[in-house]
């Protein structure tokens, strides 16, 4: 096709899509004219594509306009509909995007949606039986496979219409957030299943501090040597079960019991005692919760300098 014959097909492509004419003068040569009226019609299906509402609705700012702009998208308002919020690293937001498109692009509406730096958001049409805890662990093992990928998803239950999409949006991104700090071995997390984490995550710094204060006084919660910890952290992963605990480290089960009594002169908690355990699981919780706090003020205040 000449670029003349281009420059035609894109000025009426132009004019059926806004209502505008556009051309160039009498100087600037066809391809030129032809690029402009290029780039014009592309930003225009961009700002008003299936990606910039969603883009716009998940972030906040989609007003009163939403119910008209569904329906010019023909999209179903009152469906029911799941978003997940994916979390990867800064390199791999758009090889991850390309990959979400290519699972969820045979027909539908389903959408996914770069919202971040390091974050995506995928916007499900919800079938009537499907379920997201299923749908996130299948969207974690398709980003690794197929893209060697490392994310994290958080996903809370279907919500019915898209007016309700952009607050289970922020419930997404508030349990990535609390995964991140209390359940970082865990690459699916679920809104509705935070447990401790979601309280302690609600707790002001001072109150943090203040507990840790009048449980360990001046004694550091993490303060014994990798191999105390790791039994440690066996010891709560077998449900306080010193013998299996022994069994899955390959020790004996004095040389266990002799571990965590070197944790409980540390730290004066005996986990073998039940009310010991919870402490000590929770003022660990509360002091990871502390650091990511700490690391955060010290990552502002680099940026500012």
């Amino acid at each position: 096709m000449s670029d003349a014959k281009k420059c035609e097909r894109l000025a009426d492509e132009l004019w059926r899509l806004t209502g505008l004419r556009l051309a160039g003068t009498e100087e600037e040569p066809p391809e030129e004219t032809a690029r402009k009226l290029q780039a014009v019609l592309d930003a225009f299906r961009e700002k008003n594509s299936r990606h910039e509402f969603f883009r716009k609705l998940l972030t906040g700012q989609m007003g009163e306009e939403l119910g008209s702009e569904a329906a010019r998208l023909h999209l179903p308002e009152a469906s029911r509909w799941g978003v997940l919020a994916v979390e990867t690293e800064a390199d791999a937001v758009t090889p991850a995007k390309n990959i979400l498109r290519q699972m969820f692009a045979a027909g539908g509406y389903d959408c996914a949606v770069v919202t971040g730096a390091r974050s995506l958001a995928l916007v499900r049409h919800m079938k009537t039986r499907e379920d997201p805890e299923t749908l996130a662990h299948t969207v974690v093992d398709m980003l690794n496979t197929e893209g060697m990928l490392r994310a994290r998803i958080a996903y809370g239950p279907p919500v019915s219409g898209l007016a309700l999409l952009s607050e289970a949006y922020r419930e997404a991104q508030t349990a990535l957030e609390i995964g991140r700090m209390f359940y970082s071995h865990e690459n699916v997390i679920a809104c509705d299943r935070l447990s401790m984490g979601r309280l302690i995550y609600g707790l002001s710094e001072e109150t943090c501090r203040r507990f840790l204060k009048e449980v360990l006084g001046d004694r550091d919660i993490h303060g014994v040597d990798a191999e105390t910890q790791l039994a440690v952290d066996t010891f709560f992963e077998n449900n306080l079960n010193v013998s299996e605990a022994a069994r899955q480290l390959f020790i004996h089960r004095n040389t266990l019991v002799y571990r965590l009594e070197k944790l409980r002169q540390a730290t004066g908690l005996d986990i073998r005692v039940f009310e010991d355990a919870m402490t000590y699981r929770i003022a660990s919780m509360v002091a990871g919760y502390l650091e990511e706090i700490s690391k955060r003020e010290h990552e502002k205040m680099r940026r500012i300098k």
